[in-house]
C-alpha cells in the first residue's frame, strides 16, 4: 500500500506532524504538573499556556502540509481520506491539549495540590500510550504486513486507556468528597474528564489504524 514513491514525503510529514503533536503534550505535562501543585501561580501558568499553543499551531502547520502533500501521491482515494482521517484525529490530541490550559488560565483555575501525583501518573501513561501510537503509525509505512499479522501494539494502546480510566475515576471520588460547593466539584470533574480525553483519542487512533490496515488485507 505504501510504495516508496512520491508517497515518501507523505510519511515524513505525518511522522513529523506526531512530532509536533508529542512536542505539545510535552509542553501540555509542564503545565498540567504546575497547575496541580502547591507552587502553583497564573503567572507561570499563562507562559507554559503559551507555550502550549505555539506547539499546537505547529503541529496544525505540518497536518496542512502532508493534507496538501497527498494531492501528488499514488494513493488511492480511500487510503488517501484514511489518512487524512489520522492525522486529523492525531492533531485533536494537541487541540485538546490547548483547549484545557487555556480554560485553566481562563477560569483562574488550580486543581488541588493532592491530585498531582494521580495527574502525573496520568500524564506518564498518557505519554507511554503515545509513543506506542507513533510507532503503530511507523509499521503502517515500515511493516504493514505485520500490524496486520499481529496487532499487540494496538491492544497495548487500548489497555493503557483502561489504566488512565482509573485514575479517572479515583479523582472523581476525590472531587465529590472535597468540603468544596458542588459548582467546583462539578469543575474538577470536568477538568478531570478533559485531561483523560486525551488517552480516549489516542485510542480512538489506534481503532482508526486497525481498520485502516484489515480492509486492505489482501
Amino acid at each position: 500500500m505504501f510504495s516508496r514513491t512520491k508517497n515518501d514525503n507523505v510519511h515524513e510529514l505525518i511522522m513529523t506532524q506526531l512530532k509536533d503533536v508529542k512536542s505539545c503534550l510535552s509542553s501540555f505535562e509542564d503545565f498540567m504538573l504546575v497547575a496541580s501543585s502547591a507552587e502553583s501561580n497564573q503567572e507561570a501558568l499563562r507562559s507554559l499556556c503559551q507555550l502550549v499553543y505555539e506547539k499546537e499551531h505547529d503541529a496544525d502547520v505540518t497536518l496542512r502540509k502532508m493534507i496538501e502533500s497527498l494531492g501528488g501521491t499514488m494513493f488511492l482515494p480511500s487510503t488517501r481520506e484514511d489518512l487524512i482521517a489520522v492525522g486529523t484525529s492525531c492533531d485533536k490530541i494537541a487541540n485538546k491539549c490547548e483547549d484545557i490550559s487555556y480554560m485553566v488560565v481562563l477560569q483562574n483555575f488550580s486543581f488541588p495540590s493532592d491530585y498531582n501525583d494521580d495527574i502525573r501518573e496520568i500524564m506518564n501513561l498518557t505519554n507511554q500510550q503515545f509513543a506506542l501510537l507513533e510507532k503503530a503509525i511507523k509499521l503502517l509505512f515500515t511493516r504493514m504486513n505485520d500490524l496486520l499479522k499481529n496487532h499487540d501494539i494496538l491492544d497495548e494502546i487500548r489497555d493503557f486507556e483502561s489504566k488512565i480510566d482509573v485514575y479517572e475515576r479515583k479523582l472523581y471520588k476525590k472531587s465529590y468528597s472535597l468540603d468544596i460547593g458542588l459548582a467546583e466539584r462539578m469543575q474538577l470533574t470536568e477538568f478531570v474528564s478533559s485531561l483523560c480525553d486525551i488517552s480516549d483519542i489516542i485510542e480512538n487512533v489506534a481503532d482508526q489504524i486497525q481498520i485502516m490496515v484489515v480492509t486492505r488485507k489482501a
